[in-house]
């Protein structure tokens, strides 16, 4: 006969399992999230590997809580791209400026290994990624039917041509080898990018 699988009573403070949550997406930014070490990941947090079990079941767990945690501080773009007391081009600056330097840290090293291994994740990444899709388009369609820009701008394009730019930020080791800092990049981004478009 096996062994039956008991159900561990966990007594997990929420607070502290945010802190290690965030310490989670750092060291996952650091090391990506293939072949994790749970002696090392618990030594590099300062804790037990006991304490870490018994906020987070599994490493797939302690992947979904920080992708999460991360994909919730992304999503405050929302708030400033929706702002209606902000010009409206300044809304798009604002919001994708505060975008680009919240993924900047999540490589396509990192996505590419959720994709292969945290399926589950990596669904919500892509719902993720088609909602900040749809919001861009949105964002054009309404710019276009107010006039601030040109009538012939395709909302699908123009959101397609923001998702190679932050694709092209995902791998950020282009512009590390560069000496391209995040906010030049996206400064030259929204020149070039509203110097065709506004009226």
């Amino acid at each position: 006969m096996g062994r039956k699988t008991v159900d561990k009573k966990r007594y997990v403070d929420e607070a502290v399992k945010e802190k290690y949550t965030i310490k989670l997406m750092i060291y996952f930014q650091n090391n990506g999230i293939t072949n994790i070490s749970m002696s090392g990941l618990a030594n590099e947090m300062g804790i037990s590997k006991t304490t870490l079990y018994n906020h987070f079941k599994s490493k797939e767990e302690m992947v979904e809580c920080a992708i999460n945690y991360k994909l919730n501080n992304i999503k405050e773009y929302q708030s400033v791209l929706e702002n209606i007391t902000l010009p409206y081009t300044e809304r798009y600056r604002k919001s994708m400026l505060f975008f680009c330097v919240q993924t900047f840290d999540l490589s396509s090293l990192i996505l590419t290994q959720i994709e292969n291994d945290y399926p589950t994740v990596w669904k919500k990444v892509r719902v993720f990624i088609r909602n900040v899709m749809q919001d861009l388009i949105s964002y054009y369609e309404i710019g276009i039917e107010i006039g601030v820009f040109k009538k012939d701008a395709n909302p699908l394009l123009l959101s397609l041509n923001d998702q190679q730019f932050f694709d092209l930020l995902a791998n950020n080791n282009i512009l590390k080898r560069n000496k391209i800092e995040v906010l030049e990049a996206f400064n030259h981004h929204f020149r070039i990018k509203f110097k065709g478009l506004i009226v």
